[in-house]
């Protein structure tokens, strides 16, 4: 039996049960072990269809007890003092107090094109709690939501996986890059070519870039593009006249994420919308330096040590890719300063947070 002060939690879990772990999946699974050495007692929700491949997270603290969520059934609170989802539904009915993670409130800032919304507003509208991941998602949450700052609102970072990045031996670095077809030295660009990850501008940047001209090559790791804007893509490299100084990788392993980006020169970061980029504080701890656009939270997550450049300013973004990758001192101070700032993010800080929320929700 649990401590009689033992807070017992219901997680769902859902959107970890899947074979290749990236966005929320990944945030689940870092997060969950060390939340589970704090004193709480954990079931694992696990929605719909999805029970029936539960095996596949078998290795995410065994110990912890599983449950069947069904989609539309009420939920059962006979074991729980309170209810949280990792991923993005929360059950329309409970008898304890009911929360989420938002990764990003796209749906409601840049609703044009993204699905989610009433989703999103259903959540909103269930839950007594809310945990933000930046402090710029807080602030928009409750600027479309004002009644939000009488609930339980948190602000809690991710973490940074320091025994897999930190800075490597470079010829496992470069091993690892050739092992996927990319020589260095290069730019790197890591997540799906979605749209808002604004892959334009990586490019037209790159192009004007002197790091093009000094034989950097612009890497795109990710994937899962519509045909269509791969089109786009493809077009917009021909036209700046960069094709074949571009290589476009898809489904890398998460155990190859580590030493790609330390064979990188730097990483670019130029999305039109992120709730939180996680890849900027790895490459930070790598020892790798960047580019940031200006959206959304990313001077946030960024700390102010890379160049930021407008999401459209092809110029400026390159003036940054060339300071990072040609100005020794620079690159130099910005690694340094890079490596300290993401010491201060771990997943057992993270998890701590996340604990220290659960327990305000049920004292508010």
């Amino acid at each position: 039996m649990p401590p009689a002060d033992t807070l017992r939690v219901g997680l769902d879990v859902t959107q970890a049960v899947k074979t290749r772990g990236r966005g929320i999946a990944r945030y689940i699974r870092q997060v969950l072990p060390p939340l589970a050495e704090q004193q709480l007692e954990l079931t694992l929700h696990i929605r719909g269809h999805r029970w029936f491949r539960r095996s596949l997270i078998s290795d995410l603290v065994p110990g912890a007890r599983r449950s069947w969520l069904p989609l539309t059934s009420r939920l059962n609170t006979s074991r729980i003092d309170l209810f949280h989802s990792f991923g993005n539904h929360l059950p329309a009915r409970a008898n304890v107090p009911l929360s989420f993670t938002v990764h990003d409130i796209r749906a409601l800032d840049r609703p044009a094109g993204y699905e989610g919304k009433e989703r999103l507003q259903q959540n909103i509208t269930r839950a007594a709690g809310i945990i933000c991941l930046t402090e710029y998602g807080r602030q928009r949450l409750v600027q479309h939501y004002p009644e939000l700052e009488e609930k339980c609102l948190a602000v809690v970072p991710h973490g940074v996986d320091h025994s897999q990045f930190c800075p490597k031996d470079a010829k496992e670095a470069t091993n690892a890059a050739r092992k996927h077809g990319v020589e260095p030295p290069f730019l790197l660009q890591l997540g799906s070519w979605f749209p808002h990850k604004n892959l334009e501008l990586s490019i037209r940047a790159f192009a004007r870039s002197h790091a093009c001209s000094s034989g950097f090559r612009l890497v795109f790791i990710g994937g899962n593009a519509s045909t269509e804007h791969r089109t786009v893509l493809k077009d917009i490299a021909l036209q700046e006249r960069v094709s074949n100084a571009i290589d476009w990788v898809e489904h890398v392993p998460t155990s190859d994420l580590a030493p790609l980006l330390a064979s990188s020169g730097c990483l670019l970061q130029p999305s039109r919308y992120e709730g939180f980029a996680l890849p900027i504080l790895e490459a930070m701890a790598t020892g790798v330096p960047g580019v940031v656009s200006d959206s959304s939270c990313l001077p946030e997550v960024s700390g102010g040590i890379w160049p930021i450049a407008h999401q459209d300013d092809a110029e400026a973004f390159a003036q940054g890719i060339d300071l990072m990758t040609l100005d020794d001192t620079a690159r130099e101070n910005a690694i340094r300063a890079g490596i300290r700032y993401a010491s201060n993010f771990t997943w057992d800080k993270s998890a701590q947070k996340t604990s220290d929320f659960f327990h305000q929700m049920l004292i508010a």
